[in-house]
């Protein structure tokens, strides 16, 4: 089967986009572990700086996934879509089980109170709060842009592990 030029520019961006989406993974799980330890001994220049990179982070990766999703609706369903189905993978497939990013958002949670308390208490300067704000933005802005790339490709959303569910009674 000869690939049409827009199903080689869909896989190219779709295989691409993730891989750049996984360093960023990689990156931004290093800087919460060290932003996990600088909260511990309250080195707000440190923390400052983490969450800067940490919000940069969160805006790549959001630009990763528009580049890999950049594509017409059509090679998705043709393409790709069905090369994460059986039998090519397990039903019910999901980015959810993505290591990596469960690594991430679990970081993320740790790290969301003690700044919440420093903040709270008077211990955090206010740069590092509005940092902290600025990253949570960021995140919100990201979960905005997968919803809609996910409404792009599948309107009204169902995704292949609901559909998992919905279908194996489970």
């Amino acid at each position: 089967m000869k690939l049409t030029s827009d199903q080689e520019i869909a896989i190219r961006r779709w295989k691409l986009g993730h891989h750049i989406f996984h360093l960023h993974l990689t990156m931004m799980n290093s800087h919460l572990l060290a932003l996990s330890a600088a909260l511990d001994s309250e080195e707000w220049p440190t923390c400052r700086r983490l969450l800067d990179t940490l919000t940069r982070l969160y805006r790549a990766s959001t630009a990763s996934m528009q580049y890999a999703s950049d594509f017409p609706a059509d090679a998705y369903h043709g393409l790709l879509r069905p090369a994460m189905e059986p039998p090519w993978v397990s039903p019910g497939f999901s980015g959810k089980f993505n290591a990596d990013h469960e690594r991430m958002l679990d970081l993320l949670k740790s790290v969301r109170t003690p700044l919440k308390k420093a903040a709270r208490g008077g211990r955090a300067p206010d740069d590092v709060n509005e940092a902290a704000r600025e990253l949570w933005r960021e995140q919100s802005r990201n979960r905005a842009n997968h919803k809609l790339i996910c409404e792009k490709f599948v309107p009204g959303g169902t995704s292949l592990l609901q559909e998992y569910f919905a279908t194996s009674g489970k």
